[in-house]
This record gives C-alpha cells, sequence and structure tokens, in this order.
C-alpha cells in the first residue's frame, strides 16, 4: 500500500507514467496471458524449438499493432539468459531496427550492417568481448566518410564493435544510405559469409568464456524487433510488395545467418495468401500472437477469464495502490470491454483517464473523455470499408475471405481484431483464428447504419 501522504496527483502521475503504452512491460510489470490469447507462449515455443534443432533457428514472430509483441520479446530476453537444467543458456541480442532503418526506405545493406555492428557492440558492452573482424573493419573503412565528420575521420579507424551509433545517422541521412548502398551492395553476398564468420568467433569467445567460469553462456539468440513496421524495402512499392521483397524473395539473406534468429513479421503479410509460403522458407508457420479474448465468439457477451487477465495485468502497473483504489468499476469495466483485449489500447486508455481525472478513483466520465480521439481515427475509415466491417460483424463463423486486401488492411490499422478460442479439444478448429470489428468501431454511426442495412447477413459483400 502506498505511503497514506501520497496524494492524488502524486498518484496519477505515476499511473500515467507506468501505463506508458510505447515502453515494454518490464519483468515486474510483464503478466503472462497465454492461456487467454488461445495460444502457447512465446517463450515456451521457441525454448521448445531451441531444445530440439541441431541447425539456426530462423523464426518468425507476429501479432496486431499493440497487442504486446515487444513485450513477449522483452520477456524472451529474460528467460533465454537463465541457465537450464542441461546448463544451456543463451545470450539474448535484442535489435530494435527501427533504430536502424528508415521504414519507407530500407535495404539488405543497413540490416546486415545494422545485425552485425549492434551485436558486436552488445558482447563488447555486456561481456567485454571485442570481435575484431578484419572484413568489416575494411568495410566500415570504406564507407567512414559517409557516417564520420571530417574531425572524426582524422581521429582513427572505426571499429565494428564502436560503429553502432554512427551507423544509426544513415536513417535520417538519405543521401549517405545511397552512397553507402553503392559502396557495399556489390559485396552483400561476401557481406553475408563475413556475418557468420562474426557469429562464429562470438560463440568462440562465448565458449572460452564460459569455460573459465566468466559466463553462463555458451550461444546466443539474436531477437530483431520492429522489421513488421516496414513499409518500403529494396525499392519495391510501400506496402505489400515491400513485405513480400523482404521476408519472401530475400529469405536467404534472413536465413541465411548462421546464428538463432527471431525476426517480427507483418501480421498483414502472415494472413495474405503469401503466408503458406513463409512456413515453407522459415522454421514452421509464423509464430502469431492474438489479442486478449474478453468477448465471446459472435455473441459478444463477455469472456470472464480474458477480462480478468487484464485486470491482473493493469493491476501491475498501478501497484502499489490496489486497483479499485485507482479506477472505480464502471471505468474498469469501459477499459475492459473498449481496449477490445489489445494490451497497449488498455493502457493507453487508462493513462489518457490519468490526465483527465483531478482525484480518484478515476470514473467513467475520464476514461470516455479518453476515448475521444480514438473514435475520430476510426471514423475516417474509408467508405466501402463499412458494408464490409458489418458483414464480418453479421457472420455466423467471424471469419475473413482469404486474401481480401481490405480486410487485410482493416487488420493493419485495428479496425478488425484476431483471435484464438484454444483449447485442447478439437485441435483444428481451435486453433483457427477468428475476426471481430474493434469494438470502439461497432459504436460508430457509419458501422451501426452499414449494419442495419445488411439484407442478408453473413455475407461478405
Amino acid at each position: 500500500m502506498a505511503n497514506s501522504s501520497d496524494s492524488d496527483r502524486d498518484i496519477l502521475r505515476r499511473v500515467f507514467n507506468t501505463c506508458d503504452p510505447f515502453r515494454p512491460a518490464s519483468r515486474e510489470h510483464y503478466f503472462d496471458c497465454s492461456e487467454v490469447r488461445g495460444s502457447s507462449s512465446l517463450i515456451y515455443e521457441v525454448m521448445r524449438r531451441l531444445d530440439r534443432t541441431d541447425d539456426f533457428l530462423s523464426f518468425l514472430f507476429t501479432g496486431h499493432i499493440g497487442c504486446g509483441k515487444s513485450s513477449e520479446l522483452k520477456q524472451l530476453s529474460r528467460e533465454l539468459a537463465v541457465p537450464r537444467e542441461d546448463g544451456k543458456c543463451y545470450l539474448p541480442v535484442f535489435i530494435d531496427m527501427e533504430d536502424y532503418l528508415d521504414i519507407y526506405d530500407a535495404d539488405t545493406t543497413e540490416l546486415l550492417l545494422a545485425v552485425v555492428s549492434d551485436t558486436a557492440a552488445q558482447l563488447r558492452e555486456k561481456l567485454g568481448i571485442e570481435l575484431e573482424d578484419n572484413y568489416f573493419e575494411k568495410r566500415l573503412g570504406e564507407i567512414k566518410g559517409f557516417l564520420l565528420s571530417d574531425l572524426e575521420i582524422g581521429e582513427g579507424e572505426l571499429s565494428l564493435g564502436t560503429a553502432k551509433v554512427k551507423l544509426k545517422a544513415l536513417k535520417g541521412d538519405a543521401v549517405a544510405r545511397k552512397k553507402v548502398r553503392a559502396a557495399l551492395a556489390p559485396k552483400t553476398s561476401n557481406m553475408l559469409q563475413e556475418v557468420n564468420t562474426v557469429f562464429e568467433n562470438a560463440r568462440a569467445a562465448l565458449r572460452e568464456k564460459k569455460r573459465k567460469e566468466q559466463t553462463p553462456f555458451d550461444d546466443l539468440v539474436i531477437i530483431v524487433d520492429s522489421l513488421e513496421k516496414i513499409r518500403g524495402f529494396g525499392g519495391r512499392k510501400e506496402g505489400e510488395e515491400s513485405h513480400r521483397e523482404l521476408f519472401i524473395d530475400r529469405y536467404a539473406q534472413l536465413t541465411g545467418m548462421q546464428a538463432h534468429f527471431i525476426y517480427t513479421v507483418p501480421l498483414r503479410l502472415v494472413r495474405s495468401l503469401a503466408g503458406p509460403e513463409l512456413e515453407q522458407r522459415y522454421d514452421g508457420a509464423p509464430f502469431v500472437l492474438p489479442m486478449v479474448k474478453v468477448n465471446q465468439r459472435g455473441s459478444h457477451e463477455p469472456y470472464e477469464p480474458g477480462r480478468q487477465s487484464l485486470l491482473d495485468l493493469l493491476a501491475l502497473r498501478v501497484e502499489p495502490e490496489p486497483l479499485e483504489r485507482v479506477f472505480d468499476s464502471e471505468s474498469l469495466a469501459f477499459l475492459l470491454e473498449y481496449s477490445g483485449g489489445q494490451s497497449r489500447s488498455l493502457l493507453q486508455l487508462a493513462q489518457s483517464a490519468c490526465a483527465y481525472a483531478d482525484r480518484l478513483p478515476i470514473q467513467l466520465q475520464h476514461v470516455k473523455g479518453a476515448v475521444k480521439q480514438t473514435v475520430q481515427l476510426y471514423s475516417s475509415a474509408p467508405e466501402h470499408h463499412w458494408a464490409k466491417l458489418a458483414a464480418l460483424d453479421a457472420s455466423p463463423d467471424q471469419t475473413i475471405p482469404g486474401g481480401d486486401k481490405d480486410y487485410l488492411a482493416m487488420l493493419e490499422n485495428l479496425s478488425v481484431l484476431e483471435y484464438i478460442n484454444g483449447g485442447v479439444q478439437e485441435t483444428f478448429e481451435a486453433a483457427e483464428p477468428w475476426y471481430a470489428v474493434n469494438p470502439i468501431v461497432r459504436q460508430l454511426t457509419k458501422f451501426k447504419k452499414a449494419r442495419s442495412q445488411l439484407s442478408t447477413p453473413g455475407s461478405h459483400e
């Protein structure tokens, strides 16, 4: 319990910050919702595959924007670093590609440089391992004029372990990016081979430190986050063409790096007609993180286990205050219903409500105020989407037509949300995703009008 002298204003400020929707959950704030998502946990899936494989893992991970992917990846990172009963222990190398890549203009050159430089930097910072590689030091020497100022160039060479900060500058410098590509693109195949040399040297250094009992790690797992945000890649048209170019046409470059890799991939690509191709090129089907189910399929009746999980998740964010001290029962019910089971939406609404309230507990009027801006965003949906949203809502099975670009766009902009029932019985049916219109969208005038005009419920016209 917080100190009784803490004012409502102090508590609101504290909760406002702990409910930051863009900050992945810390160990203290992480709550495992896998049971009510209808899926196994990401940690279980990755660990099981690492235990079984004799090769290097290339694993794809996806889910809606804001469903908790980064929190799951951060928790996986923490679990990988815990020694197992068999003595295995992995050094997690977490790389946020949004730090390096312009999401509207990315290419393989920057991706490979980011992977090798960030890996080298983390080994240097965490374990004091200095990776030296003549090939990459030569390549960095070739492009340092595009990365460094005249003063910095005179100070010496750019090493692999210190290149990370300078390579991040490419994201905001289109001219330098173009020059780096021109210099290194002809060497891409050699770069991939040399990346693997760096990984082998890294594993050797880890094993040597473990032999000397200076570290528990004997291998590394590289987690590449934010690749799903890439819009333009390899000069292809923005969106699906670029996604195909990166994950399908150039899959050999992603799977050819000889280390365990986990990549985030766009849900839109996974649910497109290209989805089965991903399973054939990577290690199994992509792992999809669905929404927390808060309502029953079709009936929209509350699903209490899912709602309780979200309450537990939110309770961790407001500690040491009891949840009922911060939110009254009506405001909590509103948060659960209109989050749609999306953790980021839940936290965004909770955080915004803190800004509207002046005293505790936060009341219904405050969370209703918080949702107003979101309502305005969803109201601007393309006109032809409303009929399709209504058709989905009326359909008895709540599935979407395969390859329908409008529904794929709705998945991407969160007007349609994906769920899985889960369960141990009826394996195929339990694993099949189903879809529901975002609960905020269901309250909009245009949606209600389209819903009332349906002449044949269940059709996807």
